[in-house]
């Protein structure tokens, strides 16, 4: 008698519509040289609001995205959209247990597809600023 065939199990790629739990802003940093000082002025610009699923990363991806010399602590996933590079940065904006908004930027280092069906993005980002 043969053993049935195991069903398989969850896709570990899937994403569910219902994880995008946060709102976050997608925005492109512009930067100019600062007439007052040797450094340079930044500013925010192109905003658009999304939701996404915010995930930080296990230690072992992290050292291994150190390997590659491009720092990684979270992941970010989103619905596709075809504009999106690594000139980008995503703020989110929580509460805190005091009610005063904590403020999270992100650098985005990487922008891949799941699956290259080109329905979800994910963006493999360094928190570069908590607020």
């Amino acid at each position: 008698m043969a053993l049935p065939e195991p069903e398989p199990g969850p896709d570990p790629n899937a994403v569910r519509i219902g994880s995008l739990r946060w709102r976050v802003v997608i925005a492109t940093r512009e930067q100019a040289a600062d007439p007052d000082s040797p450094g340079f002025l930044e500013t925010i610009a192109k905003r658009q609001t999304v939701r996404a699923d915010v995930q930080p990363i296990g230690t072992m991806t992290f050292y291994a995205a150190e390997q590659v010399n491009t720092p990684v602590t979270h992941r970010i996933v989103i619905r596709w959209l075809d504009w999106v590079d690594t000139t980008h940065v995503i703020f989110r904006v929580t509460k805190r247990p005091d009610e005063s908004d904590m403020v999270e930027r992100f650098r985005v280092r990487r922008v891949m597809s799941i699956d290259g069906r080109q329905r979800f993005l994910r963006l493999d980002c360094e928190l570069e600023k908590r607020v």
